[in-house]
């Protein structure tokens, strides 16, 4: 654990150069890489024999570093990846936050606005364009390896019309509309939502198989769906907030409307506390509150509680193998 910033900040560095991007189909010398790089030969060699011993990357005679199966996953140039979530996380916005986590905790500020002066949307999604791109991909990706998973155990061809609230530029609803047939609305703050239309297209959807609608969902969620999902979305906001959001999300639904949450859940004491993938759902719950205020991720029996008070009640709860859990809440009559 003491390492483990020396790990990822390699990590970082090399995939934000483009090295596995550079490595995906051909072996090359430290020099080559160097020269595509604009980087020092000798200190670079250094970055990659580190990363090799840790099997990111195999080094072969002559000082030839080629790709393994680690840094494939790190490439960034064919799609959304584990290099776009891993530079997100790692990027030095966000390694500033987390400098600021220890005084946070005595003032009760975000660690993130301590540490910029903005809040954590606004520094990323107006400001940052580079730093949009990344968080963009990144929430892709992680919907991208949960799909299966979750098609397997979840029908969402009930629905006549689903309704995304925080998802971002599309891709949750771009795979629920093209697998299930339904109607889509994805519904996101407007700067959110910029990048949907042409993420959408891409996808071979139109605006008539799903509506994009900018918006604030701290304000009022437009109607027209009968199924909400929201997956990750009410990790960022407080308990007083998320009521806020849940009993929007009561006055759009039709009387027999569900809400189907998708979140990892923080397990309870005595439980196993790492899910199969390797996510540890109470550390994530840090990051969450460094970057968000009032925002971490929350117990079943936590979310259950704030949905109750909201209106609605829990219908099931559906394991997907993966970190990813389906909560399905009805309204209460």
């Amino acid at each position: 654990m003491v390492y483990g910033y020396w790990q990822s900040q390699c990590l970082y560095i090399a995939t934000n150069l483009g090295i596995p991007n550079l490595l995906q189909s051909e072996s090359m010398t430290v020099e080559a890489i160097a020269k595509a790089t604009s980087t020092k030969v000798e200190t670079l060699y250094v970055l990659l024999r580190a990363l090799a011993h840790l099997g990111v990357f195999v080094e072969k005679p002559g000082r030839v570093f080629a790709a393994t199966e680690l840094s494939q996953l790190l490439i960034t140039n064919a799609g959304p990846s584990v290099g776009h979530f891993l530079m997100h996380i790692t990027e030095p916005s966000m390694w500033d936050a987390w400098r600021e986590l220890g005084d946070s905790l005595k003032t009760g500020e975000v660690a993130f606005e301590r540490a910029h002066g903005k809040k954590f949307y606004e520094f990323f999604m107006t400001e940052n364009p580079d730093s949009r791109n990344l968080f963009n991909n990144a929430m892709s990706f992680l919907t991208n390896q949960a799909i299966d998973s979750l098609f397997e155990v979840y029908d969402f061809g009930q629905f006549d019309t689903v309704m995304d609230v925080g998802g971002n530029q599309g891709a949750l609803i771009a795979y629920i509309v093209k697998k299930f047939g339904c109607k889509g609305i994805l519904f996101d703050l407007p700067h959110e939502v910029e990048t949907a239309p042409d993420y959408l297209s891409k996808q071979g959807l139109d605006e008539n198989q799903v509506k994009v609608i900018g918006g604030n969902a701290l304000e009022e969620i437009p109607k027209g769906a009968d199924a909400i999902v929201m997956k990750y979305f009410l990790s960022v906001f407080s308990s007083q907030d998320t009521i806020k959001v849940l009993t929007g999300c009561k006055k759009a639904l039709p009387k027999e409307g569900k809400v189907i949450l998708l979140q990892t859940l923080v397990p309870p004491r005595g439980a196993p506390v790492e899910y199969p993938d390797g996510t540890i759902p109470a550390l994530a719950a840090v990051q969450m509150m460094v970057t968000n205020p009032g925002g971490y991720w929350r117990t079943e029996q936590e979310y259950k509680e704030l949905f109750e008070t909201s209106g609605f009640q829990l219908e099931k709860v559906i394991y997907t193998g993966t970190s990813l859990t389906v909560m399905e809440f009805s309204t209460l009559s």
